[in-house]
């Protein structure tokens, strides 16, 4: 049987444990600190996920939560809060925890100061996806197709041909698979795929993996 010192000082461990920055009861990422956000220069690029960024979007940068992972975002000044989803690196500057778009910034009542102190909350399980938030674009129906235009083990070739597809009015996504780069055009109606692969054609691009 375990001493009541021991006891105690097991008990103390796990207290000072779940009080950590990042650590709740159920294991959900729970953190304060500074947030920001970034727009216009990103706006177009390719994230860290390998999706582009579109500012419009509400989405977020985080140093180390999933990609995929949906948080709520709680400005502590005002008590506005958005629903995020985390598809990008950063912030990289010591004191925030947590980058936004400007989508999400205006939610929050924070694009003219720039920077604002939050509380990031984790929604749901990892890996369980959920319903996704009011604004944030819709999820191709099951009717829609993905088209893989190639796939690359070096991603600037990747990012080199996802751009030029962009150029041809084809929006293009890349998605890494292992150690692949995977060049998609994603949700494709059945109305629209004879003219995107027609596109493709042209650009030299026959033989696409139509999912």
């Amino acid at each position: 049987m375990k001493s009541p010192v021991k006891v105690l000082a097991l008990l103390s461990f796990l207290i000072a444990l779940y009080s950590l920055p990042g650590w709740s009861q159920d294991q959900l990422y729970r953190e304060s600190g500074g947030a920001s956000w970034y727009g216009p220069g990103f706006h177009g690029r390719i994230t860290a996920s390998g999706e582009r960024f579109n500012t419009n979007d509400l989405t977020a940068a985080h140093k180390t939560l999933p990609f995929g992972t949906r948080v709520r975002v709680t400005n502590t000044a005002n008590g506005k809060s958005v629903t995020v989803r985390i598809n990008d690196r950063g912030p990289f500057v010591q004191g925030r925890i947590i980058d936004l778009s400007r989508a999400a910034a205006e939610q929050l009542g924070m694009l003219e100061s720039g920077t604002a102190q939050v509380l990031v909350e984790e929604l749901g399980s990892r890996g369980v996806a959920e319903a996704s938030p009011a604004g944030e674009r819709a999820k191709p129906s099951g009717s829609e197709k993905s088209v893989q235009v190639a796939s690359f083990g070096d991603r600037s070739n990747a990012e080199r041909l996802a751009s030029r597809l962009d150029g041809a009015g084809l929006q293009a996504e890349i998605r890494q698979a292992g150690s692949f780069y995977r060049v998609i055009v994603p949700g494709v109606s059945e109305e629209k795929l004879d003219g995107v692969l027609k596109s493709l054609d042209e650009l030299g691009f026959s033989n696409p993996l139509v999912r």
